[in-house]
């Protein structure tokens, strides 16, 4: 017997755990360098209650502009708009070392060599038989996900492409997280905390979107998340 007097043992092995995961993000990707152009866009979208800048962090993608763009001033505006500003993702090295300054992440670009394309998996189906539980994840990062069940609250499924799920979606569903606009999700019954396609997303609390308990096809048209009863197709 242990004497009173002596110091408990610490039984913690280790102070944390590290576990990968897969987080969504809002992509934007600006066609112009104006911060003052890219201020107003911002505001209009966030006073017509877009969920899309506040559910998620902000990464920039700069792979596409060919105009210089002030990431400190960008920077400002996010903050001041309440956008949380995350990461920059561009190919140019001075680009990165800037962002890191500001103590943003910097992303490569997600360009890959011609000769690597052609060793790029194919993209398969991933089907999961039973009911995806709270606090559990499923993701496909290279095809389509099926559920042979429901989605539980606090639950999330993510694929690339589709998500088919053969239940009720109570938790969250990104669909097309890779950035594939033609990705859908269908689901017998609808009562999701959060429905996402190519980081568009739509939460539970939107009165505008689809009545809860509904057999639906969720897809994306534009940049608003549209609904129609399968019934209906």
């Amino acid at each position: 017997m242990a004497d009173a007097t002596s110091p408990r043992l610490n039984l913690v092995t280790t102070p944390f755990k590290l576990k990968g995961t897969s987080l969504p993000a809002t992509l934007m990707q600006p066609n112009t360098g104006q911060i003052g152009l890219l201020e107003a866009e911002l505001e209009s979208r966030l006073a017509k209650g877009s969920a899309l800048l506040k559910v998620a962090p902000l990464v920039l993608d700069l792979s596409q502009l060919d105009q210089m763009l002030d990431l400190s001033e960008l920077q400002e505006v996010c903050k001041r708009l309440g956008i949380q500003f995350l990461a920059v993702r561009t190919a140019d090295k001075n680009l990165q070392a800037y962002a890191r300054k500001l103590g943003l992440m910097a992303l490569n670009s997600l360009d890959r060599p011609a000769t690597a394309a052609n060793q790029e998996e194919m993209p398969r189906t991933l089907v999961h038989q039973g009911t995806v539980r709270s606090g559990q994840q499923l993701i496909n990062e290279k095809g389509d996900l099926v559920v042979m069940g429901s989605v539980n609250p606090g639950a999330e499924v993510l694929a690339s492409g589709q998500i088919h799920v053969y239940g009720a979606i109570r938790g969250r569903a990104l669909a097309g997280i890779q950035g594939d606009p033609q990705a859908r999700i269908f689901t017998l019954r609808l009562e999701a905390e959060l429905i996402a396609i190519a980081g568009h997303y739509q939460t539970s609390y939107s009165a505008d979107f689809v009545t809860a308990g509904d057999a639906v096809c969720i897809e994306l048209q534009g940049e608003k998340l549209v609904s129609t009863a399968l019934t209906q197709l």
